[in-house]
């Protein structure tokens, strides 16, 4: 097997982006007896019991997702209600002092 595209496989799988099948790929790489040296600390992770066993998902899995979805879009929402009202309150307390300082320096002057 070409050690270019199991170092480019190594690379996939440590950023958590390789598919199932490159997974296996990986395993059989790894269970051969000879290995090239800059390759051989990586055999006993391969290797282990735990890396042939893949949980299935379960039937709810896509459910659970599209629901975390939906929530983390709501909260955005909100976030952003949130924040455009609390704009809107200091522009309209800006608006009002300024306004009341412009009619108290107004009264000011026409007195004197």
């Amino acid at each position: 097997m070409d050690c270019n595209r199991i170092t480019l496989l190594l690379d996939k799988y440590w950023e958590c982006a390789t598919t199932i099948e490159e997974e296996r790929e990986l395993r059989h790489f790894f269970s051969a007896e000879t290995l090239p040296p800059e390759l051989r600390p990586y055999r006993a992770w391969f290797m282990s019991p735990e890396a042939e066993i893949l949980p299935p998902l379960g039937k709810e899995f896509d459910l659970k997702v599209l629901q975390r979805i939906s929530r983390e879009k709501k909260r955005r929402h909100l976030r952003l209600f949130y924040s455009f009202t609390t704009l809107v309150s200091v522009i309209i307390i800006l608006l009002l002092v300024l306004l009341l300082t412009s009619s108290f320096m107004i009264e000011k002057n026409c007195c004197v």
